[in-house]
Order: structure tokens, then C-alpha cells, then sequence
């Protein structure tokens, strides 16, 4: 998908040129799109979907269950803050 546009983008481009005869808005406008689409096409592809390893899914939904030493804020010398 991103090749064939990066292809068309390009095509689109060289139309603009050869038939206008000059570099157009229109040509750049193509022709600075072109990085993005590639962008696109060399970005690697996920087929496993969610399952896939270094996914951080389940981390934000296990909750911190480190047991603490039970120390407020307050006790250890940090103010509260004050609206």
C-alpha cells in the first residue's frame, strides 16, 4: 500500500512537471508527500495482533502491589499542596 502510493505520488508529480513545464505547487505538494508515504511502506508490520510481545497492554492494568513501608508524604517532610 505505501509503495503504490509513494509510485503514484511521484507519477503524479512527474505529470504535473511535464505538463505544466514548470515545478507547480501542485509538484512539490506531491513531491513532499512522497516521505511520508514511504514512511508507511518501510514500517514493519504486526500480523499477530495484541498478543504481540513488548505490547504494554497488560501493564497498565495490573495494579501496583508493592508493599510499602506504609510512609505518607507528609512524615518524611514533603508539604502538602496548597490550590
Amino acid at each position: 500500500m505505501g509503495w503504490l502510493s509513494s509510485i503514484a505520488l511521484v507519477s503524479l508529480s512527474l505529470i504535473s512537471f511535464l505538463s505544466e513545464g514548470y515545478a507547480t505547487t501542485e509538484t512539490w505538494g506531491f513531491l513532499l508527500l512522497t516521505p511520508l508515504t514511504l514512511a508507511l511502506a518501510l514500517a514493519p508490520v504486526n500480523t499477530e495482533g495484541s498478543d504481540a510481545e513488548g505490547s504494554p497492554d497488560g501493564y497498565w492494568d495490573e495494579e501496583d502491589i508493592s508493599e510499602g513501608t506504609g510512609v505518607e508524604l507528609d512524615e518524611v517532610g514533603f508539604d502538602s499542596p496548597i490550590l
